[in-house]
């Protein structure tokens, strides 16, 4: 045999002996007790299985399940996991403070009975080692201490009487007092049976679904407040364990409303709600399956276990459009893409050019923000009865789509006409049966146009040419050669190249909210016609655009003014809103007077 071999069995062995030692030493933690030489074997409270206590002529068994207690014996019930983690605190510290020895036990007159262990309550733990088994007498005579005998060793021990108080004084005082506590777990589906029915499934990624009475989105929200409210409501009284009871003396022949948790098609626990107790009219009583126990709780179960089954539909249109990579829109027969390229997004038409990121963020944070406010038809037999027969508008949203592999689909959105009202519009996924409504306002401010996706960002030096039209006046800047503006006359003498730069760069970054154009003469409400002004910035071939031209109108606000903006030769135009201080301090001074003097000659904008 070689050296390493003989090496590597030697370290081998004294893995596993120190293993063996540190395992057994753990198991068989004694303590040195007076000069005899007694050995108290200590309780170690993770290992412990279960827990069973005589006191008097009640019996209380507890055993652990999945890191939950339950109480056994007397009645079946979850216990309270804290006060018995708790005793087993006080048994893995338990040190013997003294201990009496058989001889001197024998001579004590009485015996056993002068240190209460005549008729002793007895402590029985099992655990994974063993079983331990503690017979607990009377106090000490300055009262701070408690005889005790531990089975299978001679003579008495004494210890600190914090034991004592560790110990349940009725088999009561331990029931867990929530209405759900140790139970269901586990569990993948909820049915509330009684005004409101339902069963839901919980799927594999987490997200609610209704089974039952229909197939839709659940809002999972909801179903976790109600899980939540349940579990916590507390239980007043215990009324009766007994499963031999007439069901009619407590409402609970035909309960009002009922709870069940399952796991598949197993039931793991039922809640019934049953009648009002005469001498408490604010409670009612609740059966719960399995043990059959029946306890009195507040009454607003009832009102948890009532609520309409809209309560618990999914509200969000679109919940989340995660990993989205393709966004197709079609308005009318007016169609375009959006697609995300790394990190950058490009609007796909007859054109191509690049989108501005932010209001691709703001649109789907537009989308997952639609609420539901109405189901207005579960199952569609007519769609030309909402309008989406021929859709006004349609949104398709795709995810994926890495080289060599098709976009995965994660929902599509179709807008139909306008509900009862005009308050609202018919909207539908194409992967549900269902017609929705959600409010108009919130349509409208969907994008439905390429140019609303276009990123206005460019750079101030590509600009080659501005043209100004006002009130029938018409100005050139031109850059030249030296890369120098020309044209350009305010009052005070020539507009320096700064101030013209600066304004383009401030163009460049000004886009906010963006509309569809509405058409004349809806235009007119928006006074274009009376402040009469444009100006077109032309850039050098090969940049996002060839010219942007903004049309400015009247005053929204005292911070806004109206804008339209068009793309080189697009035939669709942009309503936004321009910063008014943008307009006052740089572009105006391109028209050779201030804002205050063109005030004055009624030139400025309403």
């Amino acid at each position: 045999m070689s050296g390493r071999s003989t090496l590597f069995l030697v370290l081998a062995a004294l893995f596993l002996w120190g293993w063996i030692y540190t395992t057994e030493r753990r198991a068989r933690t004694t303590v040195e007790v007076g000069s005899g030489g007694v050995r108290f074997e200590r309780i170690e409270p993770r290992e412990v299985l279960s827990v069973e206590i005589l006191r008097s002529n009640t019996a209380i068994r507890l055993e652990r399940t999945n890191s939950v207690w339950w109480m056994r014996a007397q009645v079946v019930y979850p216990a309270q996991s804290a006060a018995v983690d708790g005793l087993l605190e006080v048994l893995g510290a338990l040190t013997p403070r003294s201990h009496v020895g058989a001889a001197e036990l024998a001579a004590q007159p009485g015996a056993f009975a002068a240190f209460g262990l005549d008729s002793p309550d007895t402590l029985t733990v099992r655990s994974r080692s063993g079983m331990t088994i503690l017979r607990l007498g009377g106090r000490t005579a300055l009262g701070n201490q408690v005889y005790f005998q531990q089975v299978g060793k001679e003579g008495v021990f004494t210890a600190d009487a914090t034991l004592l108080g560790s110990l349940p004084a009725t088999p009561e005082a331990w029931r867990d007092r929530r209405l759900l506590a140790g139970e269901g777990e586990g569990f993948d589906r909820i049915e509330v049976l009684g005004p409101t029915v339902f069963e839901a499934e919980r799927l594999t990624n987490g997200n609610w679904a209704l089974v039952r009475p229909l197939a839709a989105r659940a809002n999972a929200d909801q179903i976790h407040r109600l899980l939540l409210e349940v579990a916590g409501l507390n239980v007043s009284a215990f009324v009766t364990d007994s499963v031999a009871v007439a069901s009619e003396d407590y409402g609970l022949a035909r309960p009002l409303a009922q709870m069940i948790l399952k796991r598949g098609t197993n039931e793991l626990v039922r809640l019934q709600v049953g009648g009002v107790p005469t001498n408490a009219p604010g409670e009612v009583f609740v059966r719960r399956s399995g043990p059959g126990n029946i306890v009195r709780v507040t009454n607003s179960v009832v009102d948890l276990l009532r609520q309409p089954l809209a309560a618990y539909r999914e509200r969000r249109l679109l919940p989340s459009v995660s990993g989205l990579t393709r966004l197709e829109i079609q308005n009318g027969t007016n169609a375009f893409t959006l697609e995300r390229e790394g990190t950058n997004w490009f609007v796909g038409t007859s054109r191509r050019f690049p989108a501005d990121a932010v209001w691709v963020r703001e649109t789907l944070r537009r989308v997952v923000g639609m609420q539901i406010e109405s189901f207005a038809d579960d199952l569609v037999t007519d769609a030309s009865r909402y309008g989406l027969d021929q859709p006004v508008r349609r949104y398709a949203f795709s995810a994926g789509g890495a080289t060599g592999t098709a976009a995965r689909p994660i929902a599509t959105l179709e807008f139909g006409a306008p509900a009862a009202g005009g308050r609202h519009v018919y909207v539908r996924r194409t992967d549900e049966p269902g017609v929705y409504e959600v409010p108009m306002s919130d349509f409208t401010l969907l994008p439905a146009s390429a140019g609303q996706f276009r990123d206005w960002v460019f750079d101030p030096t590509n600009a080659v040419r501005i043209e100004i039209r006002h009130q029938g006046r018409t100005r050139i800047l031109g850059r030249n050669a030296a890369g120098r503006w020309e044209g350009g006359v305010a009052i005070g003498g020539t507009l320096a190249d700064p101030a013209i730069d600066e304004a383009l760069y401030r163009i460049a970054h000004a886009a906010g909210g963006r509309f569809p154009a509405p058409q004349e003469p809806a235009l007119r409400q928006f006074a274009f016609d009376q402040v009469d002004h444009a100006v077109t910035v032309v850039l050098r071939e090969g940049g996002p655009f060839r010219s942007l031209q903004l049309r400015f109108g009247g005053r929204p606000n005292a911070v806004n003014q109206f804008v339209l903006a068009r793309f080189d030769e697009d035939a669709e135009a942009v309503l936004t809103q321009f910063p008014l201080v943008l307009y006052q301090e740089f572009i105006g001074p391109w028209l050779g007077a201030t804002p205050a003097a063109e005030a004055k000659a009624g030139a400025s904008p309403p």
